[in-house]
């Protein structure tokens, strides 16, 4: 996973290269690196679940409210 601070947010990019992550104060976006959302193959969904954990584990250690409230 790569790490891209911004202004009280932070942009992951999975290191398989199929998904990025917007995660700021009461924001969260998910966009898939190449293509659409739909993928032929679950290995894009488990690449982006584990980008999820790793985002959460990451972004709440640094301040961000990951609930929204």
């Amino acid at each position: 996973m790569v790490v891209l601070p911004g202004p009280n947010s932070f942009t992951y990019v999975a290191a398989t290269g199929d998904w990025r992550l917007f995660v700021g104060q009461g924001r969260f976006e998910i966009l898939p690196q190449v293509g659409a959302w739909e993928y032929s193959s679950g290995a894009n969904l488990e690449n982006l679940a584990a980008l999820i954990v790793e985002a959460k584990a990451h972004a709440t250690s640094n301040g961000i409210d990951w609930s929204g409230n």
